[in-house]
Parts: C-alpha cells; sequence; structure tokens
C-alpha cells in the first residue's frame, strides 16, 4: 500500500536502491513519472548505472523523465520519494527543503504488513515481506529494505535503514542515521547510538555507541565513524 491520491511518483536521487523503490511503485499502481538528479552520480565497477537500468526499464515499458535538480519544478498529481539510502538521502531532503515546500509519501510493498498500532512518518520505505510489529516508530525517511522483521514498540530515528533479512527485536530505541546490514540480528531492548552501523550478520546483545562500526556474532566494536 501507499499514501497516494494520484498515479505519479517522482523519486529524488540516483542509488542502488532505484529498482526496489521502482518495483515498490508499481506494486502499488503508481508510475514512476520522473527521477531527478542532484549530485553525480558515482557507479562502482560492480553497480549498475542509471543508463543501464533505464535501459532494462525501456524493454519493460518503465519510462521516467530524468531531470535535473535545478531544472525541477514541482506539477500537481505528484507524490514524491527519496532514492538514496547512504548519506546522499540527508543531504537530498536538506536541498529540497531548501527550494521547495514538499510532503513524501509513505511507500510501502503491498506483501509487507505494517501493523496498524506502529506510526510511520513521511517518506518511510517499507519493502516486501518485512514485517513492522505494533508500537513501532519508523521516523522521517527511514528506509526498511525486503524480508525485514521489525519489533515491537522499537523506534528508530531519522534517515537510518535497515537493509534484507535484518531482524530487530522489540522495546528498542535505534538513532538516525544508522545502518543495519544485511541478516544482521539485534536483541531487544537496546540502545543504538546515531550514525551506528551494524554490519552484515552481526549479532548486537548490548548497547551501542554513537559513531560506532559493530562486527561479527556477537558484534564487537571495531571502531568509530564519527568525525574526529
Amino acid at each position: 500500500m501507499a499514501d497516494h491520491e494520484t498515479k505519479q511518483l517522482v523519486i529524488f536521487g540516483t542509488s542502488n536502491i532505484l529498482s526496489d523503490i521502482v518495483d515498490c511503485a508499481l506494486a502499488n499502481g503508481l508510475s514512476v513519472s520522473k527521477i531527478v538528479t542532484h549530485q553525480a552520480e558515482a557507479t562502482g565497477e560492480r553497480d549498475l548505472s542509471l543508463a543501464a537500468r533505464m535501459a532494462i526499464w525501456r524493454t519493460q515499458g518503465i519510462r521516467p523523465e530524468v531531470v535535473a535538480f535545478d531544472d525541477f519544478q514541482p506539477a500537481p498529481n505528484e507524490q514524491y520519494v527519496l532514492g538514496p539510502t547512504t548519506p546522499t538521502r540527508a543531504v537530498m531532503a536538506t536541498a529540497l527543503r531548501e527550494k521547495f515546500d514538499l510532503s513524501y509519501c509513505r511507500l510501502i510493498h503491498p506483501r509487507a504488513y505494517v501493523s496498524p498500532m506502529a506510526s510511520i512518518a513521511e517518506g518511510v520505505f517499507v519493502g516486501a515481506n518485512s514485517v513492522i510489529g505494533p508500537g513501532a516508530v519508523l521516523a522521517q525517511h527511514v528506509f526498511i529494505n525486503r524480508g525485514v522483521t521489525f519489533g515491537h514498540d522499537t523506534h528508530i530515528g531519522a534517515f537510518s535503514r535497515v537493509q534484507p533479512g535484518s531482524n530487530i527485536g522489540g522495546l528498542s530505541h535505534i538513532g538516525h542515521s544508522v545502518t543495519i546490514a544485511i541478516g544482521a540480528t539485534l536483541l531487544e531492548r537496546l540502545v543504538i547510538g546515531d550514525h551506528a552501523f551494524i554490519g552484515a550478520g552481526a549479532v548486537v546483545t548490548g548497547d551501542v555507541e554513537a559513531g560506532a562500526l559493530m562486527l561479527g556474532a556477537p558484534a564487537r566494536f571495531k571502531k568509530s565513524m564519527l568525525p574526529p
């Protein structure tokens, strides 16, 4: 489901997650009308560029217009969502806030379950087969990828991202701009500081300081990722 009144979705920014966003939009009956580019696209050797993605999409009848940020103007009957899940997400939100007064849709895959007792802020994405428990609170622009279990009464701060297959226990408080990587597990009643990074497959059994990189099972502190 998605909280939309129209059929046009505009995605701000590019990333490797674009295909998931487009897929979720199509599953909700939305048409992706525009992709608005902001910063120069950084693609690694094993990434898929926007041009390559769009070449594939065109064979599937998906033809969004690519618009430079400086050329974009809001139009009637549009809904908006942020494309990147990296720190670029917050940069894009700041640039948009300085230029436009926009509201963002909640984009939730129809195969996800979100408890009616959960609180979901604008700009949140929830992927297929994820479960958001009762009393959960997801702040603005949180990105929950596919197959995530998000426990009851757990709060997660703005711009945080949870990657596929992760399990988040209940009654926890997760800060803003936190990354929880693929297949990580967080036990219940934890406090995870802002900007922490939980590595793939990590099992977190205790509180995590702000900016900490946590790796392993059980997870151990590796280094601080906060600026000096």
